[in-house]
């Protein structure tokens, strides 16, 4: 992630983010290893105005994984059930 031209790069292969997804993930890398929860990401990725619900953070999460884990055999983002989200890589 290279943060001075937000341009991702992945195994050598640049990833297309849009704004959120880059600032979702940039949050992500910041905090490596440890769980996030989704209020915690809402008021820091969307800020504390937003008004929308928290399944925002899902929908994207979704997006990320998409664009970061699809077919990888090491997951990068994972949920901790009824807690939140991590990024770390499994051994």
């Amino acid at each position: 992630m290279h943060t001075d031209s937000h341009i991702t790069e992945l195994d050598g292969k640049e990833i297309t983010l849009t704004g959120k997804e880059y600032d979702l993930l940039e949050f992500l890398m910041i905090n490596k290893g440890r769980i996030l929860s989704k209020a915690k990401i809402l008021s820091h990725v969307w800020g504390y105005d937003y008004e929308g619900g928290d399944k925002i953070v899902e929908v994207y999460m979704n997006y990320l994984r998409k664009k970061i884990d699809s077919g990888r055999d090491e997951k990068l983002i994972h949920t901790v059930r009824g807690i939140g989200y991590v990024m770390k890589v499994e051994k």
